[in-house]
């Protein structure tokens, strides 16, 4: 690599780290790895010129083309190098009419999932070599999480009234179409690694929504379904006891089955002494003493270490427990419940107001160091 190509990854690396979600600097230097496997340095220049957005606020390519006319390319040459950095997974767009439009995306969630079915152990090295460096403590560093976890609803007392991003069948009923289904990036990494799930065969798990679910359509990375087919994957997925967690949106992007075995979300999340500081969750597991025979089905269940026996009696650590109430399934003597928190959160609207609520978030934190 060139030192003109090094300055120019390291430009992308700045701007990058002015997202929401940012992407910091490490002292080893592997988040430039990260890009160069991801980028060109020809598209790395034009990544720079191009804005964070999720849905809302994507530019047309005229507009992009007369913004990077240092970079001297025709207009058509750089429709075709966005195109194809769309399909790399690297940036997203969409069409309306005849009109293209594009945005930068981030690394996740965004670029690094957009790899899916293109994983090699090479970038996935690499990745996770970055993700331990210093991405997991920018994903986390605002405490805004971007998935929430939906319940179980047979894991819910019946005199509890959910809203209706709690409801994950009504997530699905509402979702905006076109929806699609995905293999699981986590799960083919540790496929990659020799370490299949624990949890499940299953790889098809991974569900989008509208405009999210039309680029891993028209990338052929995922494959277009109905709702009734997405109800069923998540069925499957309640089954098997994975926390199903989606875009924490009232209007949700993406929702994914995940397992602690697998998943990076919930991996990382158990390394925390306080998981429950990091996750949007309305509910809390709660055991009756009386009725438990410590049988230790509950704990097996469990995906983020939240139970342990006690005395031969299971006990939720409620600064563990994510509320997902996958243990209440497998309770034979009924003695789990799950029970609503005093205080309730409501996940923003969109998930470009997540996005600003975390942006504002980061700079309020750094203005008090």
């Amino acid at each position: 690599m060139t030192q003109n190509d090094f300055e120019v990854y390291r430009k992308l690396q700045q701007h990058f780290d002015s997202f929401p979600i940012g992407f910091p600097v490490t002292k080893s230097g592997v988040e430039i790895e990260v890009l160069k496997y991801l980028f060109t340095p020809l598209e790395a220049k034009i990544a720079t010129k191009l804005n964070f957005t999720w849905s809302e606020n994507l530019e047309s390519l005229e507009t992009i083309y007369e913004r990077i006319k240092d970079i001297k390319l025709s207009k058509q040459e750089l429709e075709e190098i966005l195109d194809h950095m769309t399909h790399k997974g690297t940036i997203h767009s969409k069409k309306e009419g005849k009109q293209k439009y594009y945005a930068n995306s981030q690394f996740m969630y965004g670029m690094y999932e957009l790899q899916v079915d293109n994983l090699s152990k090479d970038f996935l090295k690499t990745a996770v070599k970055y993700m331990v460096e210093a991405f997991g403590m920018e994903s986390y560093g605002t405490k805004i999480p971007q998935f929430r976890t939906v319940p179980v609803e047979e894991s819910i007392e019946i005199d509890n009234v959910l809203p209706s991003y709690d409801y994950a069948r009504e997530v699905i009923k509402n979702a905006e179409e076109p929806i699609m289904v995905a293999n699981c990036l986590c799960r083919q990494a540790t496929d990659l690694l020799n370490r299949p799930c624990k949890m499940t065969d299953r790889r098809e798990t991974h569900l989008g929504f509208g405009h999210l679910a039309q680029i891993y359509i028209d990338q052929g990375k995922g494959r277009q379904i109905n709702k009734n087919e997405a109800l069923e994957i998540l069925r499957k997925s309640e089954e098997e006891g994975l926390v199903l967690q989606a875009a924490n949106s009232l209007n949700p992007h993406f929702f994914c089955s995940c397992c602690g075995c697998c998943c990076v979300s919930l991996a990382g999340l158990k390394r925390f002494p306080r998981p429950v500081d990091f996750v949007s969750t309305n509910y809390l597991a709660e055991i009756d003493r009386e009725l438990c025979n410590g049988c230790g089905e509950c704990i097996d269940r469990c995906q983020i270490d939240a139970i342990k026996l006690v005395k031969e009696i299971a006990k939720v650590n409620s600064k563990r427990c994510i509320g997902c109430g996958s243990c209440v399934l497998v309770c034979q003597e009924n003695a789990i419940k799950l029970k609503s928190k005093e205080e309730k959160i409501d996940p923003p609207l969109t998930m470009d107001d997540l996005y600003k609520k975390i942006g504002q978030k980061k700079l309020q934190l750094r203005g008090n160091k």
